[in-house]
Protein backbone atom coordinates (compact mmCIF):
# COMPACT_ATOMS: atom_id res chain seq x y z
CA UNK A 1 0.00 0.00 0.00
CA UNK A 2 1.83 3.55 -0.86
CA UNK A 3 1.42 6.57 1.04
CA UNK A 4 -1.44 8.16 -1.00
CA UNK A 5 -3.79 5.34 -0.34
CA UNK A 6 -3.22 5.57 3.15
CA UNK A 7 -3.79 9.84 2.77
CA UNK A 8 -6.57 8.65 0.53
CA UNK A 9 -8.20 6.85 2.93
CA UNK A 10 -7.85 8.97 5.72
CA UNK A 11 -9.24 11.91 3.68
CA UNK A 12 -12.24 10.15 2.38
CA UNK A 13 -12.65 9.51 6.75
CA UNK A 14 -12.05 12.41 7.83
CA UNK A 15 -14.66 14.14 4.74
CA UNK A 16 -17.63 11.54 6.22
CA UNK A 17 -17.08 12.73 9.87
CA UNK A 18 -17.25 16.10 8.45
CA UNK A 19 -19.92 16.30 7.01
CA UNK A 20 -22.26 13.54 7.93
CA UNK A 21 -20.92 13.07 11.31
CA UNK A 22 -20.29 9.54 11.40
CA UNK A 23 -18.46 6.41 9.76
CA UNK A 24 -18.66 2.94 8.74
CA UNK A 25 -15.12 1.54 8.82
CA UNK A 26 -15.18 -2.23 7.09
CA UNK A 27 -11.74 -4.01 8.00
CA UNK A 28 -10.30 -7.03 7.94
CA UNK A 29 -9.42 -7.56 11.91
CA UNK A 30 -6.98 -10.64 10.77
CA UNK A 31 -4.33 -8.33 9.46
CA UNK A 32 -1.22 -7.13 10.76
CA UNK A 33 -1.03 -4.63 13.10
CA UNK A 34 -4.79 -4.45 14.19
CA UNK A 35 -5.64 -3.90 17.38
CA UNK A 36 -8.98 -4.91 18.40
CA UNK A 37 -10.78 -7.71 21.54
CA UNK A 38 -10.08 -10.63 20.95
CA UNK A 39 -13.23 -11.94 20.59
CA UNK A 40 -13.59 -10.27 16.87
CA UNK A 41 -9.92 -10.58 15.75
CA UNK A 42 -10.57 -13.42 13.40
CA UNK A 43 -13.43 -11.28 11.43
CA UNK A 44 -11.90 -10.27 8.25
CA UNK A 45 -15.63 -7.83 7.61
CA UNK A 46 -15.44 -6.62 10.87
CA UNK A 47 -17.48 -3.27 10.78
CA UNK A 48 -17.19 -0.34 13.29
CA UNK A 49 -18.83 2.68 13.62
CA UNK A 50 -16.88 5.99 14.77
CA UNK A 51 -19.00 9.16 15.42
CA UNK A 52 -17.50 12.64 15.35
CA UNK A 53 -19.81 13.30 18.78
CA UNK A 54 -17.78 10.45 20.49
CA UNK A 55 -16.44 12.01 23.55
CA UNK A 56 -13.00 10.05 23.26
CA UNK A 57 -9.74 11.58 20.29
CA UNK A 58 -10.11 9.83 17.16
CA UNK A 59 -6.65 9.72 16.22
CA UNK A 60 -6.46 9.48 11.79
CA UNK A 61 -3.03 9.40 11.49
CA UNK A 62 -0.49 9.16 8.32
CA UNK A 63 -0.46 4.76 8.90
CA UNK A 64 -3.23 4.39 11.58
CA UNK A 65 -6.79 5.09 13.04
CA UNK A 66 -6.92 5.07 16.92
CA UNK A 67 -9.21 5.53 19.44
CA UNK A 68 -10.81 3.91 22.62
CA UNK A 69 -13.88 2.40 21.15
CA UNK A 70 -16.87 0.43 23.34
CA UNK A 71 -17.86 -3.14 22.53
CA UNK A 72 -20.93 -4.01 24.85
CA UNK A 73 -20.21 -0.96 27.26
CA UNK A 74 -16.53 -2.28 27.66
CA UNK A 75 -13.77 0.55 26.35
CA UNK A 76 -11.11 -1.23 24.11
CA UNK A 77 -8.58 0.47 22.41
CA UNK A 78 -8.03 0.14 18.93
CA UNK A 79 -5.93 0.38 15.89
CA UNK A 80 -6.48 0.50 12.54
CA UNK A 81 -4.16 0.33 9.49
CA UNK A 82 -5.07 1.54 6.86
CA UNK A 83 -3.61 -1.74 5.14
CA UNK A 84 -6.71 -3.68 6.86
CA UNK A 85 -9.39 -0.80 6.12
CA UNK A 86 -11.39 -2.02 2.89
CA UNK A 87 -14.22 0.35 2.81
CA UNK A 88 -15.72 3.57 4.73
CA UNK A 89 -18.94 4.77 4.10
CA UNK A 90 -21.70 6.66 6.06
CA UNK A 91 -24.70 3.85 6.64
CA UNK A 92 -27.76 6.56 6.60
CA UNK A 93 -26.82 7.66 3.46
CA UNK A 94 -24.66 5.34 1.83
CA UNK A 95 -21.85 7.46 0.57
CA UNK A 96 -18.26 6.42 1.16
CA UNK A 97 -15.60 4.28 -0.46
CA UNK A 98 -14.74 0.75 -0.73
CA UNK A 99 -11.19 -0.29 -1.97
CA UNK A 100 -11.55 -4.00 -3.78
CA UNK A 101 -7.94 -4.42 -3.71
CA UNK A 102 -7.80 -4.29 0.28
CA UNK A 103 -11.29 -6.57 0.56
CA UNK A 104 -10.77 -10.09 1.86
CA UNK A 105 -11.39 -12.62 -1.36
CA UNK A 106 -14.01 -14.32 0.94
CA UNK A 107 -15.56 -10.85 1.09
CA UNK A 108 -15.12 -10.38 -2.39
CA UNK A 109 -16.81 -13.60 -3.36
CA UNK A 110 -20.26 -12.71 -0.83
CA UNK A 111 -20.49 -9.52 -2.85
CA UNK A 112 -20.12 -11.15 -6.45
CA UNK A 113 -22.86 -13.28 -5.04
CA UNK A 114 -25.15 -10.62 -3.75
CA UNK A 115 -24.33 -9.00 -7.22
CA UNK A 116 -25.88 -12.18 -9.40
CA UNK A 117 -28.53 -12.94 -7.18
CA UNK A 118 -29.99 -9.19 -7.89
CA UNK A 119 -29.90 -9.18 -10.97
CA UNK A 120 -32.60 -9.86 -13.01
CA UNK A 121 -33.53 -12.29 -15.82
CA UNK A 122 -33.14 -11.38 -19.29
CA UNK A 123 -36.95 -11.02 -21.02
CA UNK A 124 -36.60 -13.99 -23.56
CA UNK A 125 -37.08 -12.65 -27.09
CA UNK A 126 -39.29 -14.18 -29.47
CA UNK A 127 -39.41 -13.76 -33.48
CA UNK A 128 -39.09 -9.67 -32.79
CA UNK A 129 -41.64 -10.23 -29.94
CA UNK A 130 -41.01 -9.41 -26.22
CA UNK A 131 -42.30 -12.28 -24.48
CA UNK A 132 -44.14 -10.66 -21.44
CA UNK A 133 -42.71 -12.06 -17.90
CA UNK A 134 -45.17 -14.12 -15.46
CA UNK A 135 -47.68 -12.15 -13.59
CA UNK A 136 -47.72 -12.52 -9.98
CA UNK A 137 -50.34 -12.17 -7.55
CA UNK A 138 -49.49 -9.97 -4.50
CA UNK A 139 -51.25 -10.15 -1.53
CA UNK A 140 -52.62 -7.22 0.23
CA UNK A 141 -51.21 -6.24 3.75
CA UNK A 142 -53.55 -7.96 6.26
CA UNK A 143 -56.04 -5.11 7.91
CA UNK A 144 -55.23 -2.93 10.65
CA UNK A 145 -57.38 -4.28 13.66
CA UNK A 146 -60.05 -1.62 13.75
CA UNK A 147 -60.42 1.24 16.33
CA UNK A 148 -63.31 2.08 18.35
CA UNK A 149 -64.13 5.33 18.77
CA UNK A 150 -66.80 6.59 21.34
CA UNK A 151 -68.04 10.61 20.69
CA UNK A 152 -68.41 12.95 23.81
CA UNK A 153 -70.35 15.47 23.60
CA UNK A 154 -69.42 18.90 23.84
CA UNK A 155 -67.50 22.05 22.45
CA UNK A 156 -64.64 20.13 23.65
CA UNK A 157 -64.14 23.50 26.33
CA UNK A 158 -64.43 21.20 29.67
CA UNK A 159 -62.82 17.91 30.25
CA UNK A 160 -65.20 14.96 30.19
CA UNK A 161 -66.15 13.78 33.71
CA UNK A 162 -64.98 11.13 35.02
CA UNK A 163 -66.50 7.74 34.92
CA UNK A 164 -69.35 6.96 38.32
CA UNK A 165 -66.63 4.05 39.80
CA UNK A 166 -63.76 5.69 40.72
CA UNK A 167 -60.72 4.11 42.51
CA UNK A 168 -60.47 4.17 46.32
CA UNK A 169 -57.73 6.69 47.34
CA UNK A 170 -53.92 4.53 48.61
CA UNK A 171 -53.54 5.06 52.13
CA UNK A 172 -49.77 6.44 52.39
CA UNK A 173 -48.57 6.73 55.67
CA UNK A 174 -44.90 8.51 56.76
CA UNK A 175 -42.26 5.86 58.03
CA UNK A 176 -39.59 7.51 60.21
Amino acid sequence: MTASDSSQKADVIRLLLETEGRVMLCLDATRAGVAVPRRFASDNGLRLILNRNMPQLIDIGARTIESELRFGGIPHYCVIPYEALWGAFNPDSKHGMFWADAMPEEIRALHAQEEAALRLPAVPVVASEVVAPEVVAVKPPAAAPKVAFRVIEGDGGEAPSAPAASRPRPNLRVVS
